[in-house]
């Protein structure tokens, strides 16, 4: 299947959920790059932009996700980010919601939700890709 011009970031301290969501989203045609944790996402997002992140709340050593989804809103302001997580009520999504996420995505994840969600937010426009330049 080609790949739909999406880039994707997935940032997610669980080894076999990384892989699985990862593997998922490349079957379906985006461009996916991982982190394992908030160090490798601040790495990843110094070397290149994203169209969507998808970042687990609760990373495991080191920052939080509420601080690598404050690092993309303020650097990569274009990035669409949706938090991923297990929690369903609480202080922590009222602090993401406030942060201005795209999204709240529910663990055990939905992945053809996942994908519709990702398609709708994250791809390029289309009067982006078929504009050419005439001399």
């Amino acid at each position: 299947m080609p790949e739909r011009d999406i880039r994707v970031l997935l940032v997610e301290d669980d080894h076999g959920l990384r892989q699985t969501l990862a593997d998922i989203l490349r079957v379906a045609g985006m461009n996916v790059n991982t982190a394992a944790d908030s160090s490798d996402a601040f790495r990843m997002l110094t070397r290149r932009q994203y169209d969507v992140a998808i970042v687990d709340l609760v990373l495991l050593p080191g920052p939080s996700g509420i601080d690598v989804i404050r690092q993309f809103k303020s650097s990569s302001p274009a990035t669409r980010v949706f938090a991923c997580t297990a929690y369903t009520r609480g202080e922590l999504l009222d602090d993401v919601r406030a942060l201005g996420v795209e999204e709240l995505i529910f663990k055990p994840v939905d992945p053809g939700r996942l994908i519709k969600l990702i398609e709708q937010s994250g791809a390029p426009a289309p009067d982006e890709k078929s504009q050419t330049s005439n001399p």
